[in-house]
């Protein structure tokens, strides 16, 4: 079990999955009901039984799932593996 989260990591996480967010947008490759004006990554929630992180975006539909993948991928590139990408209206 590691260290648990501090704000500022949790901070630095939810830009980088705003900036992924953005090249998200840009791909024009990602359809389905995404408000793209207002996408944003507005938690990110460590499990304390688990240490699961979950991060939640909001402003898509919860079946977004193309989206919910393109940013955990994009994450686990980034050296973030096994977070849980969720989304919301």
């Amino acid at each position: 079990m590691g260290a648990p989260m501090t704000k500022d990591e949790a901070l630095n996480l939810q830009s980088m999955v705003d900036e992924f967010l953005e090249d998200a947008k840009a791909t024009k490759e990602i359809g389905g009901a995404i408000n793209w004006a207002d996408l944003r990554c507005v938690e990110v929630q460590e499990s304390l039984l688990d240490d699961t992180v979950t991060i939640t975006i909001e402003e898509a539909d919860p079946t977004a799932e193309k989206l919910c993948r393109y940013v955990a991928e994009r994450l686990c590139a980034a050296g973030y593996p096994g977070i849980i990408v969720r989304t919301e209206w």
